[in-house]
């Protein structure tokens, strides 16, 4: 009995022990397996949130795929290798790993393949009709999809393997986008198998909101093409364009050539670039490839800092008129060269521009002239506002990864940008004229469009709002003012000078007939690489802002190291914008007014008269503002030259053949180039063809201008008699800078 007593004694306290252990202190542990061996809890993916172009065109979506996977404690025994074997052929994997995964018996998931495309989904699903291999899972996904697939590249961005945001966009709003996932809990038998019938609960998932941004589908069509064309013509090393809306900041298109698909942002675009990196191996090859990838996906609109050139002449002179410091009637000297303590500092027109007025100086993009203004201003002024059109801060686009200026780097401290001794005068020399500092490209295009806009520096802006699934406005982003830098009145001014500048200034190869464009050529070297490498490397560029009576839009194009015959921003970057233009402000509603100059240089579109009575004919050619010459004797239009829809000089005569075989004799293509307008439409209309002149006609000095190219060429041989020749006109003369 006692004995007995005395194992009772010792027993007890250690089953209470144990029992206070299990239900108290590890009660939780005990509780959280049992509830895993009980329930089966599995995530519902939500499905992240669309984005929109300002017009409610779709970016970016996420489209629903399978994730397919298998339940190894549900596979029956002697199945295994006809399980791996079905799935390994059908999705193209290694049977051996497939394999491994089926042989987990233990488990209750292994993956097989995330996010299957639908058509290899529907073959796994017939493989198990009819096998009956119920141990393969198909789990709901979504998957990432670009419609667009390169355009808006360097805004939009894209997700990760996981769905999450990784780059652009995608990253910057991935908490906004991904919404919140939901759960579904059941609880399982003894074998793993689901019994939703006896206990199930589900926690629906949050989708994410969707984006609207302010950027448009066909604004972005627009500039890529213009801009994918001037790469390729001038041998660019890459090309990076901007479209804002000067009043709001808000981004209307954002583009850099080269770019890359979306769908598949780890394939280098750049196919040369691609089998160079391919051809290496271990540490460099990974050095190599991650080294393109990161180089395809910066955005250089945001991310680059380059010296911008005399496009910064619309600062100073801003600046200049603003405080006063000049006025429309300030003369100035250049003999194509300036002493500034004891620095020769060319210009651009190394013979000079002699005397000239202020508004000549910035028509003809003086360098001199434009030192005497810096200095005229004085360090401490010219570097308060230098600093109020936000050029030493970020300018707070909604976007990943935009540059921050750097004092001492990208842009003189104020104590060595004051001080004599230290190049003061100097740096503010050539601060008057856009060189020996950087900004970015939105930086410049920013500050320019409050130069136009009545004087107020607008926060740039990519994100309209968000919305719900159902479209609702969940948030709406206002336009920001940031600041007035400049007054009204000064800005009015600076409008009529910069519309000047492209009118009969070197900016005339950006005239779009029927509008007042305005803007200012830039040339600036790659100092650093070209120092480097003992060549010339330059940045060619054009900003350009319309209507100038009445300012809406901005379009900033930069060609990177052009290695063609030019390079100068007149001469290749100011067409590309004017043909943005041109393509653009129809597109945004702006009416065109033409003079009668530009009514006379304009092309008209041929009618259709083919099977209609003569003098009905005569009648449709004439309304349609052109002359008309009838061959033959018949009561019926047989043939015309040109054909309908073709678009001809508007002095060109219309030949209406009625009964009368056309003229089909081969006429050998001239060569039309340095020709001026006149003298390429009188002599094809002499050898029967037409011209249809594209280009900037229309300007003050548009008389002088000469064919750049032709369509078809002289290498193409012989055309047909009544063909027509497409011609782009440029200014070859005055285009400096």
């Amino acid at each position: 009995m006692i004995g007995l007593l005395a194992v009772l004694l010792l027993l007890v306290p250690y089953i209470v022990w144990h029992l206070v252990k299990l239900q108290v202190i590890d009660a939780e542990k005990y509780q959280q397996m049992a509830a895993e061996q009980q329930t089966r809890d599995l995530l519902i993916s939500p499905s992240r949130g669309t984005i929109y172009d300002r017009n409610n065109v779709v970016l970016a979506v996420s489209v629903t795929v399978d994730t397919i996977a298998v339940a190894p404690n549900e596979v029956k025994e002697g199945t295994e290798q006809a399980i791996a074997a079905g799935l390994s052929e059908i999705l193209d994997l290694d049977y051996d790993t497939v394999l491994a995964k089926v042989m987990k018996k233990n488990t209750m998931y292994q993956l097989i393949l995330r996010r299957a495309e639908p058509e290899l989904a529907d073959q796994v699903r017939q493989f198990v009709k009819d096998t009956g291999y119920n141990s393969i899972k198909f789990y709901e996904d979504t998957k990432r999809y670009y419609p667009y697939a390169n355009l808006f590249s360097s805004i939009l961005g894209f997700t990760s393997y996981d769905n999450e945001g990784e780059y652009g966009l995608e990253l910057k709003y991935d908490e906004v986008l991904s919404g919140v996932a939901g759960r579904i809990v059941t609880a399982k038998d003894n074998g793993g198998n689901s019994l939703s019938f006896y206990f199930e609960q589900r926690l629906e998932a949050q989708d994410g909101y969707s984006l609207r941004l302010t950027t448009d589908v066909g604004i972005q069509q627009m500039l890529e093409k213009h801009l994918e064309v001037a790469m390729e013509e001038n041998g660019c090393a890459g090309v990076v364009g901007i479209v804002m809306d000067v009043n709001t900041g808000a981004v209307l298109g954002m583009a850099q050539k080269g770019d890359y698909d979306l769908n598949d942002p780890r394939e280098i675009a750049d196919a040369e670039l691609a089998a160079q990196v391919e051809a290496l191996t271990g540490d460099a090859y990974n050095e190599a490839y991650l080294s393109a990838l990161y180089s395809q996906w910066r955005n250089n609109a945001i991310q680059e800092p380059y010296e911008p050139g005399s496009v910064f002449k619309i600062i100073t002179a801003a600046i200049a008129l603003e405080e006063g410091t000049e006025t429309l009637d300030s003369a100035f000297y250049c003999p194509g060269y300036s002493e500034v303590d004891g620095t020769h500092i060319s210009c651009w027109k190394t013979a000079g521009h002699s005397y000239q007025t202020f508004r000549k100086a910035l028509e003809n993009s003086c360098n001199c002239a434009f030192i005497d203004i810096a200095l005229g201003i004085g360090h401490e002024t010219y570097y308060s506002y230098f600093e109020g059109f936000g050029f030493t801060d970020r300018t707070g686009i909604d976007m990943m990864g935009e540059a921050s200026p750097v004092g001492g780097v990208h842009y003189h401290t104020y104590d060595v940008f004051s001080d004599v001794y230290r190049g003061g005068r100097i740096s503010l020399s050539t601060y008057g004229f856009g060189q020996t500092f950087k900004v970015t490209p939105i930086q410049l295009i920013t500050a320019v469009s409050a130069v136009v806009n009545g004087g107020y520096l607008m926060e740039p802006y990519v994100v309209d709002a968000l919305v719900d699934a159902n479209g609702n406005v969940v948030e709406q982003y206002e336009p920001k003012v940031v600041r007035q830098v400049i007054s009204e009145s000064t800005s009015r001014t600076m409008c009529s000078l910069i519309e000047s500048v492209v009118s009969t200034g070197t900016g005339g190869n950006a005239y779009v007939a029927g509008y007042r464009v305005g803007g200012k050529t830039g040339t600036s070297e790659k100092r650093d690489k070209s120092i480097a490498e003992g060549k010339d490397f330059y940045i060619a560029s054009f900003l350009g802002v319309a209507p100038c009576d009445d300012p809406e839009v901005a379009v900033l194009v930069l060609l990177d190291e052009p290695t063609g015959e030019l390079h100068q921003g007149g001469q290749i970057a100011a067409p590309v914008v004017g043909k943005i233009m041109a393509d653009i402000l129809p597109y945004m509603g702006v009416e065109a007014e033409y003079t009668d100059e530009e009514l006379g240089n304009m092309s008209l579109a041929v009618p259709l008269t083919v099977g209609g009575e003569v003098e009905w004919a005569k009648s449709v050619v004439k309304d349609a503002g052109l002359a008309v010459k009838v061959v033959g004797e018949g009561t019926e239009v047989t043939a015309q030259y040109p054909v309908s829809g073709s678009k001809i000089a508007s002095n060109s005569t219309v030949i209406l053949y009625c009964g009368e075989e056309p003229n089909k004799t081969p006429v050998q293509i001239p060569n039309l180039s340095g020709m001026t307008y006149k003298e390429a439409a009188e002599y094809l209309n002499m050898i029967g063809l037409y011209l249809d002149a594209s280009g900037a006609l229309g300007s003050a000095n548009s008389s002088t201008f000469t064919v750049r190219s032709q369509s078809p060429s002289p290498e193409e041989g012989t055309v047909t008699f009544g063909s027509v020749i497409t011609v782009d006109f440029y200014a070859s003369e005055n285009t400096g800078e």
